[in-house]
């Protein structure tokens, strides 16, 4: 039996309301036997948190392109034929990602976020503009830069992509919507921070970017944000959170 096109690993501790909706969005995409589905459960198997998660979930994972999915959130319909096209004509691709929608506890659409292409200048001093699980990307990368690093808490994806940056991987843009960022207090990304976690994280990202010899700067922000901005970025979002709130995808 051939192994499956993609691996999702979804990482998961305790209960989550919406896990069921997270695993039907993938079961929904229609590939059948080309999509393996990993749930890591911290209760099952203990592990140091998300980042470990996901690295003990992908070490089991038999297919060719790897990504996750939050417990909380959903793969919107059709999104992986979406990334397939762009495997099958695009020459040599490592790395592919595309846009993300954030959507409320029943499932509306709320805002949508629109990121830009790939441009060698603009990552000089800026992390690539990345939705965490709406990339998809080869074993073989994954494990080149070995894997999310299990001391980050708050930016493991920010390292990821700064890592396959640094092996002159360059990610492929699907602008399209491919993922729904569920938006509820019962969120990591959601909660409130205190002083001290908002503290700690500043702190491990100012020591991750250290670590990875980049500079972000703020003339590089500005330049990311400029360079969204004269692409139509930010028109596309304004104009597809009119079309799309309220609407249900989940």
């Amino acid at each position: 039996m051939s192994n499956p096109v993609f691996s999702c690993v979804i990482p998961v501790k305790g209960v989550r309301p919406f896990f069921e909706e997270a695993t039907r969005s993938l079961v929904d995409q229609g590939l059948g036997t080309d999509l393996e589905i990993i749930v890591q459960d911290g209760d099952v198997q203990s592990d140091c948190g998300q980042s470990d998660a996901l690295n003990k979930g992908f070490a089991k994972a038999h297919g060719e392109w790897l990504f996750w999915l939050n417990a909380d959130d959903v793969l919107l319909p059709g999104a992986l034929n979406k990334v397939l096209d762009r495997i099958n004509t695009v020459d040599s691709v490592e790395w592919i990602t595309g846009n993300q929608l954030l959507i409320d506890d029943m499932g509306k659409v709320l805002r949508c976020s629109v990121g830009n292409g790939w441009h060698n200048w603009l990552y000089k001093n800026a992390v690539p503009h990345v939705y965490g699980p709406s990339a998809f990307f080869k074993r073989e990368l994954f494990e080149k830069v070995g894997g999310f690093d299990t001391n980050l808490k708050y930016c493991m994806d920010w390292d990821l992509w700064i890592k396959f940056m640094k092996t002159g991987a360059k990610f492929v843009r699907v602008n399209d919507y491919l993922w729904a960022q569920r938006q509820w207090f019962g969120s990591k990304t959601q909660r409130p921070l205190s002083k001290e976690e908002w503290d700690e994280q500043q702190a491990e990202i100012k020591r991750m970017l250290v670590r990875n010899d980049l500079l972000v700067t703020r003339f590089g922000a500005s330049k990311m944000r400029l360079w969204r901005a004269l692409n139509g970025n930010y028109l596309q979002e304004v104009v597809d959170a009119f079309r799309m709130r309220g609407r249900c995808v989940s």
